[in-house]
């Protein structure tokens, strides 16, 4: 999972007037919706959950709490 400093160096060729489109989550929005589902989550499990995210996501599909929720699901089932 890119951290904020790598995420900052993906836009260093990029001119200060083109145009991007990003969505932004974090460990906070992973933690927050596995307390809401009565599901544990340590900080390095939300990590995981993003990295995998970033990397296997879907460009047609993109990233929604329903993502997240299949994730936490999954993390759920291995316990």
């Amino acid at each position: 999972m890119p951290t904020v400093t790598e995420a900052k160096k993906r836009f260093d060729g990029m001119g200060a007037g083109d145009h991007v489109a990003i969505a932004i989550w974090c460990e906070y929005d992973v933690l927050e919706r596995a307390k809401e589902k009565g599901i544990k989550c340590s900080r390095e499990q939300a990590g995981d959950i993003l990295d995998q995210m970033d990397h296997r996501q879907d460009c047609s599909m993109g990233i929604s709490w329903d993502t997240i929720d299949c994730y936490l699901l999954d993390l759920e089932t291995e316990v």
